[in-house]
């Protein structure tokens, strides 16, 4: 498990450092590094998530206001002692400019979705409601955010969970 997230981490960072090609200027004692890239503005992002489930997300953007995530995962706390990979998919509403600190953006969302577990004990279905806040940088294609989420599963019995973490997702 930790040699996969070290290989995901390591193929973003040498993308990442591909596409950035930094300029660096110093005059006098200030440093100044600017960032050829493109503003985290693309229509999809990839990434990890990294919480409860930890794996990996995909956001597609519909709209300014309006995106599809979903995210495959494992489940560390879930199963009955062995595997539980989830699999979650949401519409998720947001409010961009809601939250302005300085110059950058803030952008808190809400949404509603679905979450299948497959795990030793077998298969269960839910739906579930996130919400959190997001983050894209001005100066290169990377969104940080934060997000919970309760999950209801209703097949093949009644439970309530609940989800969350910190995702990063490089846009394109």
């Amino acid at each position: 498990m930790k040699r996969i997230t070290l290989m995901v981490l390591a193929a973003l960072a040498l993308t990442l450092s591909i596409q950035a090609d930094p300029d660096i200027q110093v005059s006098g004692k200030k440093v100044r590094i600017d960032f050829d890239g493109k503003a985290a503005n693309g229509p999809r992002g990839i990434g990890l998530f990294l919480g409860q489930p930890t794996g990996l997300t995909f956001e597609m953007d519909l709209s300014r206001d309006s995106w599809l995530d979903f995210k495959a995962a494992w489940n560390l706390a879930g199963g009955n002692g062995g595997f539980d990979i989830l699999l979650q998919g949401n519409y998720e509403y947001a409010f961009p400019g809601m939250v302005t600190i300085d110059r950058f953006s803030l952008t808190p969302f809400f949404g509603a979705g679905a979450v299948v577990s497959v795990n030793d004990a077998g298969v269960e279905i839910g739906v579930r409601v996130p919400g959190g806040i997001s983050w894209r940088f001005e100066s290169i294609p990377l969104e940080l955010f934060l997000e919970a989420g309760i999950d209801v599963y209703l097949f093949p019995a009644f439970d309530i969970g609940g989800s969350g973490g910190l995702g990063v997702r490089y846009r394109f």
